[in-house]
C-alpha cells in the first residue's frame, strides 16, 4: 500500500556515496513501490497521437501500393514494345550485337535500354548445321511481323520465320533491321538477360554468308558488318556484364542468391545467434567477477609489456636485464627485436618516458577506482541476479525480433510493390541517321513511331519519390519505437527487482502474469507516448544521415566531390552520426527513469542526467566493463555464425546444382550481421539490466542521503545500507 507519510521538513541535505551534492528529505515510511508509483500517469500522449495517425497514413500507403504496383518490373526486363517479360517469357535477348558494340563507341545520348531487345523462354543457341534466326513477335505492333504464324508456333519453332518472309523483308534482316536477325555468337542465361560468350559460330557466319549471296546482296546494298562481329565478343560480353551489374539488376541477383540459401540464412542467421546468446548471458551470470577482473589485469598487464618493450626497443633495457626474469632463451630472442643500434632510438625512448607516464597514472587510477570496480562488479551480478530471478525475461528480445521481422516482411513487401508501381514511359535518347538506335530502323519517317524509338523504363514522378521516402522514415520511427518499447518493459522489470529489495515480490504468477508481462503491460499504458517521443528524435537524425549521405553521393556521381566538399561531407555526416548516439544514449536512460518515477520524457531526460554527472565515477567503471564484456559477447556470436554459414555454403548442395549460390559472401555478411544484430538483442537484456541497477541505486542514495535503502543484498554487502531512525534507535539500544 501507498504511504501517505509526508517527510520532515526539517531533514538533513547530505552527502553520501553517490557524490550527490545534496539529497532531498528523507520519507523514511515510503515502499520501493511508492518511489515507482506515486508519480505515475500517461506521459507524452500528443506524440502517441502523432504515431498513431502516422502509422494509418503508412499502412494505407502500403495498401496502395499493393493494389497498383508490378513487382515484375524489378525481376524482369521490357521489350522492344515497352512490355514486360513475364514467366512465359521470361528470358531477355538482345537480338543485334551490333548496337551493343556501337554502345561503348556512341557520345550521344543512348544506353542498354535503347537496345533493341525481345522476350524469349531460352537464350537462343547458334546452330549446329546452319543459321537460326530470331524474328520480331509474330503480332509486332510495328506491322513487321508476320501473321502467318501464332505465338505459339513462333516460340515451338526456336523463334524463326525468316524462310516465310518476302524478298524485301529478308534483305531488311541482313541489314540487321528485322524483322528477324541471325544467331552468329552463343549466349547463356544470366539471371534472365542472355549474355554473349566465347566465339562466332563458323557454320552460322558462312551460312550468313550464303545467305547475303542468295539474295543478291552486295557490299553497297546489304550490311556485311555482322560478318565480323567475332573481335567484338568481349567487348559485348563486358557491355552486357556491366548493365547486369547495376544496382537492380545486382538487387535481381541478390534475390535469386537468398531465394536459394534460405536455409543457411534461418539457421545461421537466426537459430545460431538465438542459441550463442544464451550460452553467452549464461556464461556472464556466473563468471561476471572474474571477467571483470581479468580485464583490470590485462589492460595493466599490456601497458606494463608495451612500455618494457619501448625501453628496449630504445637499448634503455638490455637483454642481461630481461634475461634475468625471463630466461637466457627468451632474453636472445628479444635482442634480435630490440636492436639497440636501429635508428630513432631516440623518438621511441621519449614514447617511452610516454607510456611509463601513462602505465603509472593507469595504474594508479586503478587502485583508486578499485571500491568503484567492487561496485561495478556488484552492480552487474545483482543485474544478472535480476534476470535469473525472472527467466521469462530471457526470452523477452524474441518479441521485438519477431515484431520487427513481420514488420520488416511487410516493410520489404509493400516498399517493393510502391517502387514498381511506376508507370514504364519510353525514355528519351537521340533519334539521328545513322547513330543507333535510328541506325537499324526500317522506318525512318516521323520519328519516333512505332518501328523506331528509343527503349522503355519505370519512372517514378515527384509523388512516388516522396511517397517512397514517407515509407522509410516509416521504418525508421517504427523499429526505433519497438526498441524504446523493449527498453521501457525490461526498465520496469530490472527497476521493480531493485525496488522490492532483490525480488520480484508477488509479481511472479507462472508464465501468464510474469514480471515481463506485468511491466509490457504498465509501460504500454503509460508510457507508449515517451516511447514514440524519444523514437521520433532518433528516427528523424538518421533520415537526415540518410539524405545527406544519398547527397554526398550524388556529388560524386557528378564529379563534384572536390577536398573541400569531401571534408566539409564528412564532417557533417560524423557530426550528425555522434549526435544520434548522443540522442540514443540520452533516451536509454531517460527510458529508466520513466520506468522508475512515471514521469514524462523531458522530466525523465532531465533527471537522468543529473544522476549520471553526479556519480561519473561509478557509472564510468560499470559502464567500461559491463560494455566490454557485452561488446565480446556480441562480437563472439557474429563471428561465430559467419564462419558456420561460411562452412555450410562450402557444401557441393550450394557450390554446383540447382541450389548454386553466385557468390558466398553476401550470405555469410548477412548472417554475420543477422548474427551481431541478434546478439545485440539478447545482450541488450543484460546490458538494460546494468543500466538500471545503477540508475536505480543511484536514485536510491540520493533519496536517501547518499546510502541506498531498497538495495538487494550483494550491493548492501559493498556499499552498506540506510538506516532509519528507529534503526539506528534500536542498534544504540542495543548496544547498550
Amino acid at each position: 500500500p501507498r504511504s501517505s507519510h509526508i517527510p520532515s521538513r526539517d531533514a538533513p541535505l547530505t552527502m553520501g556515496l553517490c557524490g550527490c551534492c545534496g539529497s532531498p528529505p528523507v520519507d523514511e515510511a515510503a515502499t520501493g513501490d511508492d518511489v515507482m508509483n506515486r508519480n505515475r500517469r500517461c506521459t507524452d500522449v500528443l506524440f502517441l497521437l502523432l504515431y498513431v495517425a502516422f502509422m494509418v497514413v503508412f499502412f494505407i500507403i502500403g495498401v496502395v501500393g499493393f493494389v497498383g504496383g508490378d513487382p515484375r518490373i524489378l525481376l524482369y526486363g521490357t521489350d522492344y514494345e515497352g512490355n514486360l517479360c513475364t514467366e512465359d517469357l521470361p528470358v531477355r535477348y538482345w537480338v543485334n550485337p551490333l548496337e551493343i558494340y556501337e554502345l561503348t563507341q556512341a557520345t550521344h545520348t543512348y544506353d542498354m535500354k535503347d537496345v533493341k531487345s525481345i522476350c524469349l523462354k531460352d537464350c537462343p543457341s547458334t546452330g549446329a548445321s546452319g543459321l537460326n534466326w530470331v524474328c520480331n513477335y509474330p503480332d509486332s505492333v510495328d506491322g513487321r511481323g508476320y501473321a502467318g504464324v501464332t505465338r505459339a508456333e513462333w516460340a515451338a519453332n526456336n523463334y524463326d520465320y525468316y524462310s516465310q518472309l518476302s524478298a524485301d523483308l529478308k534483305k531488311d534482316s541482313l541489314n540487321n533491321k528485322g524483322p528477324c536477325y541471325p544467331v552468329l555468337l552463343p549466349t547463356v542465361n544470366n539471371y534472365e538477360s542472355c549474355t554473349y560468350y566465347g566465339n562466332s559460330s563458323l557454320t552460322a557466319t558462312t551460312a550468313l554468308g550464303a545467305e547475303h549471296v542468295s539474295n543478291g546482296c552486295t557490299p553497297s546494298t546489304c550490311d556485311y558488318e555482322l560478318l565480323a562481329v567475332g573481335p567484338m565478343v568481349a567487348t559485348l560480353s563486358s557491355t552486357v556484364s556491366d548493365f547486369l551489374s547495376t544496382p537492380m539488376a545486382t538487387f535481381e541477383r541478390y534475390i535469386d542468391d537468398f531465394s536459394q540459401a534460405w536455409v543457411v540464412l534461418l539457421v545461421m542467421g537466426f537459430i545460431a545467434p538465438v542459441v550463442l546468446s544464451f550460452v553467452w548471458m549464461g556464461v556472464l551470470r556466473y563468471f561476471t567477477g572474474l571477467f571483470a577482473y581479468l580485464i583490470i589485469f590485462m589492460v595493466n598487464a599490456m601497458a606494463i609489456v608495451c612500455t618494457l618493450y619501448l625501453y628496449m626497443k630504445a637499448g634503455v633495457i638490455g637483454s642481461d636485464q630481461v634475461t634475468a626474469y625471463v630466461g637466457t632463451d627468451m632474453g636472445e630472442n628479444l635482442e634480435g627485436y630490440t636492436d639497440p643500434s636501429e635508428d630513432n632510438q631516440e623518438v621511441i625512448k621519449y614514447c617511452a618516458h610516454v607510456a611509463l607516464a601513462i602505465t603509472i597514472v593507469l595504474f594508479l587510477f586503478t587502485l583508486l577506482m578499485l571500491k568503484r570496480v567492487r561496485t561495478a562488479v556488484a552492480v552487474i551480478k545483482v543485474a544478472t541476479q535480476a534476470i535469473g530471478g525472472a527467466p521469462s525475461v530471457v526470452f523477452f528480445p524474441l518479441a521485438p525480433v519477431f515484431a520487427s521481422l513481420l514488420f520488416g516482411a511487410w516493410w520489404i513487401a509493400a516498399g517493393i510493390y510502391i517502387y514498381s508501381s511506376g508507370e514504364i514511359k519510353q525514355q528519351t535518347c537521340t533519334l539521328e541517321a545513322g547513330k543507333s538506335p535510328m541506325k537499324y530502323c526500317a522506318n525512318q519517317t516521323a520519328v519516333p513511331n512505332a518501328n523506331c524509338h528509343c527503349g522503355y523504363e519505370s519512372v517514378m514522378d515527384e509523388s512516388l519519390q516522396y511517397t517512397l521516402l514517407y515509407h522509410l522514415f516509416g521504418l525508421l520511427w517504427t523499429t526505433q519505437f519497438f526498441q524504446a518499447m523493449s527498453f521501457l518493459t525490461l526498465a520496469s522489470v530490472f527497476a521493480t527487482y531493485y525496488f522490492r529489495g532483490g525480488s520480484y515480490g508477488g509479481s511472479i504468477s507462472g508464465w501468464i502474469n510474469t514480471p515481463v508481462i506485468q511491466a509490457f503491460r504498465k509501460m504500454s499504458w503509460y508510457h507508449t507516448g515517451s516511447a514514440a517521443f524519444g523514437s521520433l528524435l532518433v528516427a528523424i537524425l538518421q533520415f537526415i544521415r540518410i539524405i545527406v549521405a544519398y547527397m554526398v553521393h550524388q556529388l560524386k556521381k557528378a564529379g563534384k566531390d572536390n577536398l573541400l566538399v569531401k571534408y566539409a561531407a564528412c564532417c557533417v555526416q560524423y557530426c550528425l552520426w555522434y549526435l544520434q548516439k548522443i540522442i540514443e544514449w540520452i533516451n536509454r536512460n531517460t527510458y529508466i527513469l520513466i520506468a522508475i518515477e512515471g514521469k514524462s520524457f523531458c522530466a525523465s531526460a532531465y533527471e537522468a542526467l543529473s544522476l549520471i554527472f553526479s556519480n561519473l565515477a561509478t557509472v564510468g567503471a560499470v559502464n567500461v566493463i559491463g560494455d566490454v564484456l557485452l561488446f565480446l559477447g556480441k562480437l563472439s556470436v557474429s563471428l561465430t555464425c559467419g564462419v558456420l554459414a561460411f562452412l555450410y555454403l562450402d557444401d557441393d548442395a550450394y557450390a554446383t546444382g540447382d541450389n548454386k549460390v553466385s557468390s558466398p559472401l553476401l550470405i555469410v555478411i548477412f548472417c554475420i550481421i543477422f548474427g551481431f544484430v541478434i546478439a545485440g538483442l539478447f545482450m541488450s537484456v543484460v546490458e538494460m539490466a546494468i543500466d538500471t541497477t545503477l540508475l536505480s541505486f543511484c536514485k536510491d542514495c540520493k533519496l536517501h542521503g547518499g546510502k541506498p535503502r531498497y538495495a538487494p543484498p550483494l550491493l548492501e554487502q559493498v556499499l552498506g545500507k540506510f538506516e532509519t531512525k528507529a534503526e539506528k534507535e534500536a542498534k544504540k539500544n542495543t548496544r547498550a
